[in-house]
This record gives structure tokens, C-alpha cells and sequence, in this order.
């Protein structure tokens, strides 16, 4: 359900910004066509104002989506059991850079080490507890290239934590 209203939110932002372009471009053309050029430069700021931030935005959206792909098509869906979590002492705004040291259920549930270096709010630091589960994609040929898995299949998720409890008589 996030997923879609986080569409449908993008798709309202751009439809906002595109109508107001045309409005913009619409004044700047008759601004134009009746000779006054000079009265229709400032409308080219307001027009950059909507586009360089939505820009900005696209490329980040882009850039997340395709670098999720990409840890797919190589990557195998699983979870990590936190082992430490520590701060890299790097901040941004109210978010943390940590470094989470997890042990991962590779194949035939057979555990690997592996760290993981991210930027989580500074509220959620609390919930980042040892033992606590931990959506990951880690990469068949190369398992020490792990990221976090932000968009997990939250039922194979508890089907694979309740088998390795069961497996381990983890309570």
C-alpha cells in the first residue's frame, strides 16, 4: 500500500509541475508574440524553480530504482541477523550512517558473515537491536557485497526467520 500512494504521489507532484509549466510556457509565448521579450524572461525562473528540484527528484527515483534492479539480477533475496551495530559517526540531518554487522542465511541456511553500511533515521536506531531480522539482497558469486533489501517480500521473509528459529531452537 505505501508503494502505491508513494506512486501516486510522484505522479501528482509531476502532473502539479507540468501543469504549471504550461501555464508558465503560455504566458512566456504571449508574452513574446507581443513583442515584450524583456517581459517575459523573468517567467523563465519561476519555470526553472519546478524544474531543477523535479529533476533533482527523477534522478534520485531513477537512480534508487535501478541500483535495486541491479543488486537483483545478481543478488539473492534472504536475511541477516544483526550481530553490532555501530555509528560510522557520519550525520545528515536526523539520519545516522551505521555499519551493521549481520550473519546471513545463505543457501541451505547456512550462516555467512557480512557488514552492511547505511543511513537509517536516528529513531529507528533503537529497533537495530542484536538478533533483530534484516531484509537483505547479497550477491550469489560475491557475498560480501550486501545491501539492504528495500522492498522484501515481507511473507518469505517470516517463513525464512521461523525456519531458521525452528532449525536452531531460536526462540
Amino acid at each position: 500500500m505505501k508503494k502505491d500512494k508513494n506512486y501516486l504521489s510522484t505522479i501528482l507532484i509531476i502532473a502539479a509541475a507540468g501543469f504549471s509549466l504550461y501555464i508558465i510556457a503560455q504566458n512566456f509565448m504571449s508574452k513574446a508574440d507581443q513583442g515584450e521579450t524583456k517581459a517575459a524572461l523573468p517567467l523563465i525562473i519561476p519555470a526553472l524553480v519546478l524544474l531543477i528540484p523535479l529533476a533533482i527528484a527523477l534522478i534520485i527515483i531513477i537512480s534508487r530504482e535501478v541500483k535495486y534492479k541491479r543488486a537483483l539480477a545478481n543478488g539473492v533475496k534472504s536475511v541477516g541477523f544483526i550481530r553490532k551495530v555501530k555509528e560510522t559517526g557520519n550525520h545528515s540531518g536526523r539520519k545516522a550512517e551505521v555499519k551493521i554487522e549481520l550473519d546471513i542465511l545463505g543457501e541451505n541456511y547456512k550462516k555467512f558473515y557480512g557488514d552492511v553500511t547505511t543511513i537509517v533515521r536516528s529513531a529507528e536506531l533503537e529497533f537495530l537491536k542484536k538478533g533483530e531480522p534484516v531484509p537483505v539482497i547479497y550477491k550469489l558469486n560475491n557475498n560480501k557485497e550486501i545491501s539492504i533489501d528495500r522492498k522484501p517480500n515481507v511473507n518469505e521473509l517470516k517463513d525464512k526467520i521461523e525456519s531458521y528459529k525452528v532449525q536452531n531452537n531460536v526462540k
